[in-house]
């Protein structure tokens, strides 16, 4: 029983550790030939904008919001993936813990503890944190020259 609470308990201590890996994750992406480029926060939130400035010269005005979101909903989709990579070894070794009543008859299932810690069943699915409107600076995207 001592053997299988400290698995629970680094487990624990895991899972904070990748939450503080995962709110450090930033992933950028890239549309209309590299010239639009888009980087986003671990919340899939927009923290970059740089359009290059022959943009103008090989596209038009107003395919630019496309490109934007486009460039916006790929490097989003990347730091996704990226923080749910990190999940992958926690959610194998969950899947591994016993159950409790395996042990203590009525006793609950261990493996919702760490559920309890994500508010959901599968912590291998990135948890989103609510939307705020904090846009980390200015709304106005960057000009490379």
């Amino acid at each position: 029983m001592t053997e299988v609470l400290a698995l629970v308990q680094e487990q624990m201590a895991d899972i904070a550790a990748v939450q503080r890996q995962q709110a450090q994750l930033t992933a950028s992406a890239a549309a209309a030939d590299g010239l639009v480029e888009v980087t986003v926060d671990a919340r899939g939130h927009v923290i970059e904008t740089v359009i290059d400035e022959s943009y103008l010269e090989e596209f038009e005005l107003d395919e630019l919001g496309d490109h934007v979101t486009s460039a916006a909903q790929s490097a989003a989709q990347l730091v996704a993936q990226r923080a749910a990579a990190l999940m992958t070894p926690i959610g194998e070794r969950r899947r591994m813990l016993p159950s409790m009543s395996e042990i203590v008859d009525g006793a609950p299932d261990l493996r919702d503890l760490t559920s309890a810690v994500f508010g959901h069943e599968d912590p291998d699915v990135p948890q989103r944190e609510p939307e705020d409107d904090d846009r980390n600076g200015t709304a106005f995207p960057t000009v490379r020259s």
